[in-house]
């Protein structure tokens, strides 16, 4: 073989060399462009089906809370009148009833043996009944009674047929009116439950196995959150990485998850003509790389939720804001901006650890999540600072007493890394229209008011704490 025979078939395979390695990096880019087009897809889809499932959380925690707030007066009056007759029972919760749309049934259980329950049509075998001895209910039971409060349990196979949810909150009382409070320590005097009918609740939540879309399910029975069992819906969806989210409910939650109906990134339709076009067209490759490239990182610089909290962050936070003023303005009605600062945060850090004080701000922002309306937006604005947009106030009172409700459910302790802390906050509120008309204005006194405050020692606007 002569000199020129092996020039002309190196350079033939030179040219085969280098077609393939065009190909295989032309190749290898147009994958590239497929799978951020799919990331962002994905990321796109996602973030939708967060925002529907907040909004289904939000509905459903609302529902629910409305539900229990209907029993504190009939526990406020066995308190003080542990010798409940039935008439005055059945008078008073007969018109609970009136207003309760998902209520079932209401009953007391004196020393946890069902005393009084209305109505009694049809609920005639639930009285007499010794939560004691019954070893499906018996657990939700005592747990209320450690806790001392409020614990939801069910699902719950009634004994008079049906199942519901059960939210029962134990009564005490106190003997004698007079002398020390330490000379009459509370007095255990049984339960009260609320048997709220399930698909009533799920039906004014406007939940469903499947809707908008979506494949939902709910797991957390008797108020046990991820490790509790399933309320409806499939629970193999838990394992489809689904969206999930908390709902929150006294001494306890509930998790749902939620995927589209037919799975991620089902819809492929866009992928193939983009992979056809980027395997014919390389000059372009380079340019769509950084094209995209550039338009996924503002894509995830524009994003509207602060990651460690899941709250909505500042840019979100601003356009709720000038939404606000844009409405209250047409209506001439008023709303409140409520400015938050943890006391102490930067100490928990040095002490504890970043991660401390990242469980920190995250139990801060359940518990104020948990202290507003579904109206209301609670964002963190940056490192331990938190605001929290009130809106449909009538007054400055009815905005202090809000901002004291906050404040009364943020602080108090709590366990972080296995440490019981103290969370202490200091806060400032601007009333629209009174104190500024603009974004700029209501931020800058509501956070002057929060550091005049913290200066002070105090942690509200109102001079009495007990003012709510």
């Amino acid at each position: 073989m002569n000199l020129a025979s092996l020039k002309h078939k190196g350079k033939h395979s030179l040219a085969i060399i280098s077609g393939i390695l065009f190909f295989l990096v032309v190749a290898a880019t147009t994958e590239v462009i497929v799978y951020l087009l799919d990331s962002k897809n994905q990321e796109h889809e996602r973030s939708d089906v967060v925002e529907r499932v907040s909004t289904l959380r939000a509905r459903l925690e609302g529902e629910l809370n409305s539900t229990l707030h209907l029993t504190r007066g009939l526990i406020a009056y066995v308190a003080t009148h542990p010798d409940v007759q039935e008439p005055n029972f059945s008078q008073l919760v007969s018109e609970i009833l009136t207003q309760g749309r998902n209520i079932r049934n209401i009953g007391l259980a004196k020393n946890n043996i069902i005393t009084h329950i209305f109505p009694l049509a049809g609920n005639e075998s639930a009285l007499g009944l010794e939560y004691e001895n019954n070893s499906t209910q018996w657990p939700a039971v005592k747990r209320a009674m450690e806790v001392k409060s409020t614990v939801v349990a069910g699902p719950v196979n009634l004994v008079q047929g049906g199942t519901a949810f059960i939210a029962r909150t134990p009564i005490y009382t106190r003997k004698g009116i007079t002398g020390l409070l330490s000379e009459h320590k509370p007095s255990y005097w049984g339960l009260a439950s609320i048997v709220i009918d399930i698909p009533s609740l799920f039906q004014s939540a406007g939940i469903a196995e499947q809707m908008d879309g979506l494949n939902l399910a709910l797991r957390g029975k008797d108020s046990l959150g991820a490790q509790g069992g399933m309320i409806f819906g499939d629970k193999t969806l838990f394992s489809q990485n689904p969206v999930t989210q908390s709902i929150v409910l006294p001494n306890g939650s509930w998790q749902i998850a939620a995927i589209p109906i037919d799975g991620w990134g089902s819809d492929q339709t866009v992928l193939w003509p983009v992979r056809i076009i980027g395997w014919l067209i390389a000059l372009f490759i380079g340019t769509l790389i950084a094209a995209l490239v550039k338009a996924r990182a503002t894509n995830l610089e524009l994003a509207l939720q602060d990651p460690l909290t899941g709250l909505p962050n500042r840019r979100l936070l601003e356009d709720r804001l000038q939404l606000l003023l844009e409405h209250h303005k047409r209506n001439k009605t008023g709303f409140g901006v409520l400015s938050i600062d943890l006391d102490g945060f930067k100490a928990i850090n040095d002490t504890l650890g970043h991660r401390a004080g990242d469980q920190l701000l995250q139990i801060a922002a359940t518990r104020m999540q948990s202290s507003v309306r579904a109206s209301d937006t609670v964002c963190r604005s940056g490192g331990d600072e938190f605001i929290i947009l009130v809106d449909d106030v009538h007054s400055r009172s009815d905005l202090e007493k809000a901002q004291q409700q906050v404040i009364n459910k943020l602080t108090g302790n709590t366990l972080v890394e296995k440490q019981s802390i103290q969370l202490k906050a200091s806060s400032g509120v601007a009333y629209y229209p009174e104190d500024g008309d603009s974004m700029d204005s209501l931020l800058m006194v509501s956070d002057r008011k929060m550091y005049k405050n913290k200066n002070k020692g105090k942690i509200v606007d109102i001079d009495s704490a007990n003012r709510v």
